[in-house]
């Protein structure tokens, strides 16, 4: 072999990252080895750590790679982070999925980052600017959380009408904040129920792989051996919260259905019981966003299909209202309606806004029918 045959690539470093983006994306970061991100670039694993120091180094450069790519692009920015996303659709699942994995400093510099994102995209608008503007990122990053198949152009002229419609969307008036506080109401007595409570809230603060039971436990306020009582393992309390929530979705779809006069009927009710849904229980949405990645492969198979035909009821219900939408541009419009209300629902100083609901839903509506 020459000289030259043997000479590392320049670009090697890219390579990597773009490797490491794309396995943390599909298979998740702690699935993920630095032995199978080598190979995927073809190196050695000793290689790949003359780079980085190890996978927490690794998914912190990642991140801060295609940061500093958005904060770079010029001339419109939306359009222009359009267009980045479909080209790197990772980012969004990376930072809402796997940024618990990085210490604490680090998160906190990326979240000031996102929102300087947030405040650039603010900028041109006018009322409501902040909500709209994460919003639109939130529409801007739903690719990340599908793998809906279609030509880039059309993909992105779909994505940049969604942005159009909330930039203009109408929204209800804000509602006076009321003069007493909201009562913090009451909580069931049964053990089983507050550990799920409190394993939900905990699972969305700090990510499944940093819980454990006997956390669970102290924060319910139930002595570590009593949890078993309840759940023979941390997996089976995961998979009961996000089964609570996947069935209350279902509850709501059907009812929607059955009180509905008709498909445009059908889906507003389906979007104001998913907003409902969503400001009342941030954290459940946020494990059903970020952790069925860690449920066994079978259940996890069978959450996703469960989560596909939820979506079908959607897609579905749009098709029969807007007569002749192709199957997957109703999909893309779906899940970008879905995954602004999943974020707005996760930003506390937003949610707790009065009339906050009712603007989500009115914004998710927009881009539905964008």
């Amino acid at each position: 072999m020459t000289v030259e045959a043997r000479r590392r690539p320049r670009d090697r470093r890219a390579h990597i990252l773009a490797a490491a983006a794309h396995r943390f994306w599909s298979d998740g970061y702690h699935r993920v080895s630095m032995a199978a991100i080598a190979a995927d670039v073809g190196i050695g694993a000793s290689a790949l750590y003359r780079h980085f120091r190890g996978k927490e180094e690794l998914l912190l450069t990642v991140l801060d790679a295609q940061l500093t790519a958005i904060e770079a692009l010029d001339g419109d920015f939306t359009a222009a982070l359009t267009a980045f996303t479909l080209e790197h659709r990772e980012f969004g699942v990376l930072w809402e999925r796997e940024a618990g994995h990085l210490p604490e400093a680090d998160r906190r510099a990326l979240r000031h980052r996102l929102r300087g994102l947030a405040e650039r995209v603010a900028a041109p608008l006018e009322a409501q600017a902040e909500l709209r503007s994460w919003a639109i990122l939130s529409v801007l990053d739903s690719p990340s959380h599908h793998h809906t198949d279609l030509d880039h152009g059309r993909f992105a002229d779909i994505l940049r009408a969604a942005v159009r419609a909330v930039a203009a969307a109408p929204l209800p008036d804000a509602v006076p904040v009321p003069s007493a506080p909201r009562p913090a109401g009451l909580h069931p007595v049964s053990r089983r129920e507050a550990l799920l409570a409190v394993a939900a809230r905990l699972f969305a603060e700090r990510g499944y792989p940093s819980v454990g039971l006997d956390d669970i436990g102290a924060a319910a306020g139930i002595a570590g051996p009593s949890v078993y009582h309840h759940f023979p393992s941390k997996i089976e309390v995961l998979a009961a919260a996000l089964n609570r929530g996947n069935e209350a979705l279902w509850l709501g779809l059907h009812r929607a259905l059955a009180r509905a006069t008709d498909a445009a009927d059908a889906l507003d009710r389906l979007v104001a019981h998913y907003t409902d849904f969503a400001a009342e229980n941030a954290a459940i949405v946020g494990i059903l966003v970020t952790e069925v990645i860690h449920l066994p492969e079978e259940r996890r198979q069978d959450f996703r299909r469960a989560q596909r035909d939820y979506l079908a009821e959607w897609v579905e219900l749009l098709r029969r209202d807007d007569a002749g939408l192709p199957e997957a541009e109703a999909r893309v419009r779906v899940h970008a309606a879905i995954s602004l209300v999943n974020s707005l629902s996760r930003i506390h100083h937003l949610r707790v806004v009065p009339g906050h609901p009712a603007r989500t839903a009115a914004l998710a509506r927009a881009v539905l029918h964008s």
